[in-house]
């Protein structure tokens, strides 16, 4: 689709203006923008009450590429004129301004002021219809975008819950070891008490001597007793 962003001008009566407007608007003819905004605003301190000098500044502004400017301007000759076709002209030229720096939302609400008054024109129509279907590709792009940051963000959910799961199952489990090992080490402490304990070879033969030892004291004892028993017995009978 084309663009016709054509800036309109004002059609000033010669007669009526003056000779800075007039060399205005042949510096504007001639693509000297800078000269134009500069010898307009000289025509409008020697009459401000010309509207339509205001619509040309306007215009040369906004060849100029100054854009805020240019819309300050447009605005100022809608606040001073009362032919609704001539205001519509200015938010036409409007909606081209902010047409060109791609601000079609706002670009979309002047053209519509626009063709209540100029609705069989072909430019300012085609212009709305510009402005309509690069609207709605913003609009697509944008929720495209959004869904595509939520499907990203859900993903980076997924994958920060998922990781989380490991981390708390990794950290279950080696809970579960270390009280298994606890348990282990417990257990193994427990039948090291209960488990008899290893002596060496020389311990083994001193305690078995000192058991032959015993065993013969006492054998050497009980044998005593008997003997005093049967010596007692003895006695009795003599």
């Amino acid at each position: 689709m084309r663009y016709f962003f054509t800036i309109l001008l004002a059609f000033l009566l010669m007669g009526a203006v003056s000779k800075d407007a007039r060399k205005a608007n042949e510096a504007y003819k001639n693509g000297k923008y800078e000269q134009a905004i500069s010898l307009y605003k000289k025509a409008i301190e020697a009459n401000p009450n010309n509207a339509k000098l205001y619509f040309n500044l306007a215009s040369a502004q906004a060849k100029a590429g100054k854009n805020k400017d240019a819309i300050h301007s447009f605005e100022q000759f809608k606040s001073m004129t009362d032919d609704p076709m001539e205001e519509a002209k200015a938010n036409y030229n409007i909606g081209n301004v902010l047409a060109k720096n791609k601000k079609w939302d706002k670009a979309l609400n002047y053209y519509k002021k626009s063709l209540r008054y100029m609705a069989n024109d072909e430019d300012a129509k085609h212009n709305y219809e510009l402005a309509k279907q690069k609207q709605e590709q913003n609009q697509k792009k944008k929720q495209n975008k959004n869904n595509q940051q939520n499907n990203n963000q859900k993903k980076k959910d997924n994958k920060n819950n998922k990781q989380n799961q490991n981390k708390n199952k990794n950290k279950q489990n080696q809970q579960n070891q270390n009280q298994q090992n606890k348990q282990k080490q417990n257990q193994d402490q427990q039948n090291k008490k209960q488990q008899p304990q290893k002596i060496s070879k020389a311990e083994a033969e001193k305690i078995l001597k000192a058991l032959e030892q015993k065993e013969k004291n006492l054998l050497k004892k009980f044998k005593k007793q008997k003997t005093e028993s049967s010596k007692s017995k003895n006695e009795k009978d003599w």
